[in-house]
This record gives C-alpha cells, sequence and structure tokens, in this order.
C-alpha cells in the first residue's frame, strides 16, 4: 500500500513538474532558445519518469487525457512562439472561402490579395503558392468557418491530437496492453509544443494514420478513408497502401475502394488548378537538419543526393515487402528512414514517430524526439540577422544519440533475427 502510494504521488509530482516547464515556457512569447533546451530538457525528463511509472502502475485511463488537456491549454491561449507555418494555413482557408483555389496564386500575388487576412505580413514565403495537400485545405478551411482565428485552427488541431490517444488506446487494448500507455503520445512535450502551441497540420494526418491501423482488420473501408486522409494531410503514408492491403487479408479491395474514393472527394474540388503548389520547388531546392543528406549532396551534388536517398528508401521499403513486415512494423521502420535521409527534419516531422512508442520500444526515437529541439538553435540568427543556418555542432550534439541507438537497435536485428 505505501509502495502504491509513493508511485502516485511521484506520478503527480512528475506531472507538476512538466506542467509547469510546459506552461512556463508557454509565456515567453519569442521563447529564448537558452530558455527553450533549458524547459523542454525539464519537461522531457519528467515526461520519460511519468511513462515509466505509468508502464507500472494502474491509473484510470480519464486521468491520461485529463493531464493531456491540462497540459496543453496554457498553450492554445499562447501565440506561435516557434514557428509561422499556421498563418499560411488560415490565408489557404480565406482563398477557399472567396471561391478561389488556395494552389493558384502565391499570397503576394496580384490575385490573392482580395482575400488577404490579418496574418498576411506574417505568412512565410510568401511568393509561393501554398504546399499543403487537400485534406489540409479542408481542415483550414473548417478553420476560417469556424472564426478564422489562430484559436478556431488550434481548437481543431487539439480534437485531432487528442484523438491520436484515442486511437492509440483502441490499439493497446487489442494488444492486451493497459490502454494507459497512450500516454507514451498524450504526455509528449513535443507534441504539446507543436500542435497545441505551435499550430502544426501533423495532428491531422498522424491521428488518421492511427485510426487507419485500428480499422485495417475490423472495418478495411475505414481503412482505407483513414489512410487517404493521412496521405493527402502529408503525403508519408501513401507508400504504405500495400501493407494495409496485405494486413486486410481477403477484404483488401475495401481499403483500395475505401482509399480510392476518398482520395477523388478530396482531390475534386481543387483539379481546376494542378493541386500541388510549390510542392516541386520544396522539394528540390529546400534543406534543413538533414545530415544525412548534406553529407550524399557534398559527394554527388543537390538533384542527385535527392534522387539517390528516395530510390535507397523506396528500396527498403520494397525489401520491407518481400520480408514480409505487417503494417505497423513497416510503417515505423519507412517513417524513420524517411526523416533520417530527408533534406528537411522540422521538430514537428519526428511526432510522427512518438505514436509507436506506445507499444514499442525504440530507444532510438525517443532519444530523437528528445534532442531534436536543438535544431531550434537556427531561430537565434534568424531572429537577429535574418539568416537561416543551423551550425553543424548543433546538428552532431542532435543526431549523435539517436544514430548510436539506432546502431544498437539494428546490431540485434541482424545478429539476433529480431524485427526492427
Amino acid at each position: 500500500m505505501k509502495r502504491a502510494l509513493r508511485s502516485r504521488l511521484t506520478l503527480l509530482l512528475l506531472i507538476s513538474i512538466l506542467f509547469g516547464s510546459l506552461t512556463w515556457l508557454s509565456t515567453l512569447g519569442a521563447i529564448p532558445i537558452p530558455l527553450l533546451w533549458m524547459g523542454y530538457g525539464v519537461a522531457f525528463l519528467s515526461y520519460l519518469g511519468t511513462v515509466v511509472i505509468l508502464r507500472k502502475e494502474h491509473v484510470p485511463l480519464y486521468i491520461v487525457f485529463l493531464a493531456a488537456l491540462v497540459l496543453r491549454l496554457p498553450w492554445l491561449a499562447a501565440g506561435l512562439s516557434l514557428s509561422d507555418d499556421a498563418w499560411r494555413y488560415l490565408h489557404d482557408g480565406r482563398s477557399q472561402v472567396a471561391g478561389v483555389n488556395p494552389y493558384r496564386y502565391a499570397p503576394d500575388a496580384v490575385g490573392a490579395l482580395e482575400y488577404a487576412g490579418p496574418e498576411h505580413a506574417l505568412i512565410n514565403n510568401r511568393d509561393l503558392p501554398t504546399i499543403y495537400p487537400p485534406a489540409a485545405q479542408l481542415a483550414f478551411r473548417m478553420a476560417i468557418h469556424l472564426g478564422g482565428t489562430l484559436l478556431s485552427w488550434k481548437a481543431l488541431l487539439l480534437i485531432a491530437d487528442l484523438a491520436v490517444g484515442v486511437g492509440l488506446a483502441m490499439l493497446l487494448v487489442t494488444r492486451g496492453r493497459p490502454p494507459t500507455l497512450c500516454a507514451a503520445y498524450l504526455l509528449h512535450p513535443l507534441p504539446i509544443i507543436e500542435f497545441a502551441g505551435n499550430g502544426h497540420l501533423d495532428a491531422f494526418g498522424i491521428c488518421a494514420l492511427v485510426f487507419a491501423f485500428v480499422l485495417v482488420q475490423r472495418k478495411p473501408f475505414g481503412s482505407g478513408v483513414a489512410l487517404a486522409i493521412s496521405g493527402a494531410t502529408k503525403y508519408l503514408a501513401f507508400p504504405l497502401l500495400p501493407f494495409f492491403l496485405r494486413s486486410s487479408g481477403r477484404h483488401a479491395g475495401l481499403v483500395v475502394f475505401g482509399t480510392v474514393a476518398t482520395l477523388a472527394l478530396l482531390y475534386l474540388p481543387f483539379l481546376d488548378f494542378p493541386p500541388f503548389g510549390s510542392l516541386g520547388t520544396f522539394a528540390k531546392t529546400f534543406d534543413f537538419n538533414g545530415p544525412i543528406y548534406l553529407v550524399v549532396n557534398g559527394v554527388v551534388g543537390q538533384t542527385l543526393a535527392r534522387m539517390f536517398l528516395a530510390a535507397v528508401v523506396l528500396g527498403l521499403l520494397s525489401w520491407l515487402w518481400f520480408k514480409g513486415y505487417g503494417v505497423e512494423d513497416a510503417a515505423v521502420v519507412w517513417i524513420g528512414s524517411v526523416l533520417l535521409v530527408s533534406p528537411i527534419v522540422h521538430p514537428w516531422y519526428v511526432i510522427w514517430l512518438i505514436p509507436f512508442l506506445a507499444w514499442r520500444t525504440e530507444w532510438w526515437a525517443l532519444a530523437w524526439s528528445g534532442t531534436v529541439v536543438g535544431s531550434y538553435y537556427v531561430l537565434t540568427d534568424w531572429r537577429a540577422d535574418a539568416v537561416w543556418n543551423l551550425p553543424p555542432i548543433v546538428m552532431l550534439v542532435e543526431y549523435v544519440p539517436v544514430y548510436l541507438l539506432l546502431a544498437v537497435r539494428l546490431n540485434r536485428r541482424f545478429l539476433h533475427d529480431q524485427k526492427v
């Protein structure tokens, strides 16, 4: 009895520290990077202790969700402290409400000025049209109908963010695991800061992908719908379709039907203009915080580096298929490999790996979710001199723990024939 009481008091203390450190960060406005690292470090360590206790002690599931909500509330009211992407989201929503295809005009184009909102001056890369796929665009439009404010957008994100936890709890129950392990996602400080705080749209794509896992065997048509929504929010999920087909067995046709029908409905409103915007420019020229890409780029050049690394990850995906990997095992390897070789790795990209921590021991991914905030060092020079530069030493500190732990993971796979 004393042990249980001690564990619960420790849990309460850790969650209080987690709440205090994150709330403090939410009040700082344009957070100074050293303070971000300090506050995030305290929050991350508190999170780790919390998850360790929750793996051993029984806690009602509603407590986890209540804690997740309370942790997010201070960030909902805060402004955008580390990223300005959400202003583009609102602009794209306004273009749709005005009856204009968001892929047609860049925000600074003459044709876009008639529906420009108060956020126009805050949009980054205003000379480029939008990059975001149709499912994301419909979410942007919904935010405009709900008021067109940053808070209305964050409220939508909050629903998707907490729904990730619901999907994870359902997955854990099917595995005979405690549903409270969804705390591995819900209490992690990175989704809290990046979704409730910085308003990044990835919460929708992650939520849809988790529910695609949930539904693949029980409701294959719904799984296809969810997969299409995830891919049409951020393209990352689309290459997993063959694995969903295999996992659904004889109902694979329903997955295909759900995916194709949903994609048709999502893309149909945007077909008067190619629904890709600046995707080609982004894919060909942008880079940030991708050390493997930088090394390959230094050897063969920008274009060949991107083509070569794309071929590597697609080859890996093919290998996963022929080795018979299930959809969830394939997903974590696919997402992880894409991020590891990507020319661009922003902190919120790594959140795509965090849901898997609810039922998998992936120390390298856990470490990365802690070290990736180091890349925000780039804002130091950006705020002072408008110079976008991330020193190699920062990437070294971020990635060395990831590579070492990943090497241990791969060593187990090849020496002991364990699944990656």
